[in-house]
């Protein structure tokens, strides 16, 4: 993982992190996290008051926790509040 100051910026639909993943909504339900060769669909929620639901189960295990503080730095910087569930 790279060092230094994480900055995230928008590149359409897609939140970019200056450390190398991107996340994005696919509407109300499902988010698509790309991280080099990892592509996943993450099972999630848009709530009404600009917070998402991740059901972090459908997360692979292995990288879990990883992938779960990435989605919710990225939707934070953007001013989203996340929750975890599962």
């Amino acid at each position: 993982m790279a060092t230094g100051v994480e900055r995230f910026s928008k590149r359409g639909p897609w939140l970019v992190s200056s450390l190398g993943f991107e996340v994005r909504a696919l509407g109300r339900a499902g988010m698509e996290y790309l991280d080099g060769d990892c592509r996943l669909h993450v099972n999630s929620e848009a709530m009404s008051d600009k917070a998402f639901v991740v059901y972090v189960d459908s997360i692979p295990e292995e990288r879990r926790l990883e992938i779960q503080n990435n989605i919710t730095r990225a939707w934070r910087s953007a001013g989203f509040e996340v929750h975890t569930q599962g």
